[in-house]
């Protein structure tokens, strides 16, 4: 029977206990309540009776000192002049009834005529009466008596040591006229601890309180909070409200000392205690039993649901347990599969011998790790190839008792490894064919460890080191960005990119690709010389059109020369010049010489065909040598150049000959721009600013302007709106400034007119400072 099957424990097995001892503790509790109830209501019957005995006490002594006072009063009626008497009587008083401190004799002025002391107690003591009745208690008291002619309690008033005090006044009458009282103060303190027994101070706390509820006195000075069990009686005498009130503060109750209660008490401890043990194995064993549930229905399902098959052998080769998916597999029901012996109906024919070679190999314990690959025939017949994995089987005693095998179809992965074979073979040709140089590496492979390499990368590096980046790139965040090679050996370029891809084997590889580019390299070279060749002869065209205005330039010196010379030689024949005479002309000589020489020398670097070379220069220096050049085509065009540079020393880092070339150009441009003004309208502007870190360049003429259809297409080549140019000036001037790094653009001006701009990079000495 599975365990999914076996009925489950009854909630009877604890409910029936529960019930009992939840009744049994009913009754317990019920028994305890009534008796702690009969014990409540005892102890307060008791209380009550032991504050009316109290007050019964006080009442008989206040009485009795009220009698003995009357009784002293009548004596001073019949002769008020015996003080002895009086003092006697007084004593006699204060020692039967202690509490009486003082005793006074107060004539009808209310003056006190005769005080009497306790024996042994100090005369310094003042009372409202020693002088005259002032105090509100003892007048009312006073008047009292005198209406009433009766005794008279006063209210408790608050005397000069702090104490509460109570007095007695008796009247005295002479001839049936009041003559005064004899008055006998009482402190509620001392009449409380003379009046309560010394028993009343171990169980309660007695106190006399005033109509608010205030303590007046107690007999002791510590106090009870929330007090369960408490009576007050009214106290009269002496009255006005006050009350006598007893707090329980120690029972002394037989129930918790009985031990039968505690006997009792202990059994229904242990008998909750054992209810409690019991509900907690009962409510482990059930959540034991459906964990055990679950997990079984869990591994059911879990075995039902894998497409591995599962079937476990005794140790005599005996099936016991096979799982759908072996069913599945094999196409035999598991009741046709359990308990059968070998031969089993899934071997094949022809290899009941490897199948039973596998088997005694199972059994013996000496079944490979990596498993065991056999053939296994379905139940139509078709056969399919399998791998086998072994472990030992071990039951709940630790003993084992058979073998599980685990069963896996690798027909489907088979295939797809020979297809993947296949597939690398073509994919490792096609590699072979490239007309490019191949390799691949792991990510962490060293310099020469390759995972592969094609034909052409074995013969182009063969005796030389493979491409590798350079360290400048390698800093960079895209370290697969192609870069360009040069192999020293065949002094050839390649162009070499690198690829993250998934190699055959999933692993991730990094894959290089080497492109012969040489003929690219040299057809770039041979651009580049073109490049130099149009713009030198760019130059040889603007000096060409400069050349007459260059000839009278030079023309000016040396007129000036000869001129000098011939005045000179005519002095000399005349033999009427001296040295001193002849310095100053030979000095001008020597300038105009210089003038020509600096003309010539001018045009000579212009013309001069040489490699581009960029170099820190003054940015003032290439525009006044370039405005130098164009003032002579100034002249002609009656017009002229105005310069605004804040930092003439701004170096830049340029080749000042074709920075000369591209401001020459721009300023001709600007010229043939304003063609069709007159007088001082015709000017060219040029401009010097600093802008990050480069400095920008503006050259700004007052023309027609560039319309917006045309200043798209104004740098291409051969395009020109002039009748007689070849479009090809800014054209080079753009790949001039290009090849400085710098950019040539430009604007339309505000007002009339365009703007040429370009922008040089400045050198490390001029960038610091901005």
């Amino acid at each position: 029977m599975r365990l999914s099957e076996q009925p489950r424990t009854s909630p009877l097995v604890w409910a029936t206990p529960l019930v009992g001892i939840i009744l049994f503790l009913l009754a317990m509790g019920a028994f305890f309540y009534t008796l702690h109830s009969e014990d409540q209501n005892q102890t307060q019957l008791r209380v009550i009776r032991d504050v009316e005995l109290a007050r019964q006490t006080i009442r008989t002594r206040l009485l009795s000192a009220q009698e003995r006072l009357g009784l002293i009063s009548r004596g001073l009626e019949e002769s008020s002049a015996d003080m002895d008497r009086f003092r006697a009587s007084s004593a006699a008083l204060m020692n039967e009834f202690q509490e009486v401190s003082t005793v006074l004799v107060v004539d009808n002025e209310r003056r006190v005529t005769h005080l009497s002391l306790p024996a042994l107690r100090s005369t310094e003591i003042l009372h409202p009466l020693y002088e005259t009745i002032e105090d509100a208690e003892s007048y009312w008291a006073f008047n009292t008596a005198s209406e009433t002619r009766l005794p008279v309690f006063s209210r408790p008033f608050l005397g000069p040591s702090g104490k509460v005090y109570i007095e007695i006044h008796s009247p005295i009458m002479s001839k049936g006229e009041f003559q005064g009282t004899v008055a006998a103060t009482v402190p509620m303190a001392s009449l409380l601890n003379d009046a309560v027994p010394d028993s009343f101070v171990q169980l309660y706390l007695v106190s006399i309180v005033d109509g608010g509820g205030n303590p007046v006195a107690s007999n002791v000075s510590r106090s009870i909070d929330n007090a369960k069990l408490s009576h007050e009686v009214p106290l009269d005498p002496p009255g006005h409200g006050l009350k006598l009130r007893a707090v329980l503060y120690k029972t002394n109750t037989e129930l918790f000392s009985n031990m039968l209660a505690w006997a009792v008490f202990g059994l229904s401890l242990v008998i909750v205690w054992s209810f409690v043990l019991l509900f907690r194995h009962a409510k482990l064993r059930s959540q034991a039993e459906k964990r055990l549930l679950a997990e079984t229905k869990f591994r059911r399902a879990m075995e039902d649901s894998v497409i591995t098959g599962m079937r476990a052998i005794d140790m005599q080769g005996r099936i016991t347990y096979v799982n759908p998916a072996f069913c599945r597999m094999t196409g035999y029901l598991e009741t046709e599969l359990v308990g059968m012996a070998p031969p089993f109906p899934y071997w094949p024919d022809r290899s009941y011998e490897e199948q039973q070679a596998s088997l005694d190999l199972i059994l013996s314990g000496n079944a490979p790790q990596k498993g065991i690959e056999v053939q296994v025939r379905r139940r139509d017949g078709s056969v399919f190839d399998a791998r086998m994995y072994v472990s030992p089987l071990v039951d709940s005693e630790g003993q084992q008792s058979g073998w599980m095998t685990s069963m896996t179809d690798i027909t489907e992965p088979r295939r797809v490894r020979d297809e993947l074979a296949a597939a690398h073979r073509r994919f490792v040709r096609i590699l072979e064919e490239l007309d490019a140089a191949v390799c691949v590496q792991g990510p962490d492979a060293g310099a020469d460890e390759y995972i592969f390499v094609n034909r052409l990368h074995r013969e182009w590096f063969a005796s030389a080191t493979p491409p590798r980046m350079s360290k400048s790139r390698r800093n960079r965040a895209n370290q697969f960005e192609p870069f360009e090679w040069l192999n020293t050996n065949s002094q050839r370029w390649y162009e070499v990119r690198r690829r993250s891809i998934s190699w055959v084997d999933g692993v991730t590889v990094i894959m290089q690709v080497a492109t012969d580019i040489s003929s690219r390299k040299e057809a770039e070279n041979m651009s580049r010389q073109q490049q130099e060749k149009l713009q030198f002869t760019s130059r040889l065209i603007t000096l060409g059109e400069l050349a007459s205005s260059l000839a009278h330039e030079i023309n000016q010196p040396l007129a000036a020369i000869s001129n000098y010379n011939m005045g000179s030689v005519a002095r000399l024949k005349s033999g009427k010049v001296s040295p001193e005479e002849l310095l100053p002309v030979l000095e001008k000589v020597n300038v105009q010489a210089q003038r020509a020489g600096d003309v010539i020398r001018r045009i000579r670097e212009f013309v001069k065909q040489q490699e581009p070379k960029r170099s820190p220069c003054p940015i003032g220096k290439i525009i006044e040598d370039a405005v130098s050049f164009s003032q002579l085509d100034a002249k002609h065009h009656m017009a002229r150049i105005e310069m605004d540079i804040p930092d003439a020393l701004l170096s830049v880092l340029a080749d000042p000959v074709l920075i000369e070339q591209v401001l020459m150009n721009l300023i001709k441009n600007g010229f043939e721009a304003m063609g069709h003004l007159i007088g001082d309208q015709k000017h060219v502007e040029i401009r010097v600013s600093q802008s990050a870190q480069f400095a920008l360049v503006e050259v700004r003429d007052h023309g027609v302007g560039v319309p917006e259809e045309i200043r798209q297409r104004l740098f291409e080549s051969f395009f020109t709106t002039k009748s007689d140019g070849m479009g090809m000036g800014l054209n080079i001037c753009r790949t001039i400034i290009e090849y400085h790094q710098g950019q040539l653009w430009v604007e339309p001006a505000q007002g009339s007119g365009s703007v040429f701009k370009f922008t040089l990079p400045l050198a490390e000495e001029a960038a610091l400072p901005a």
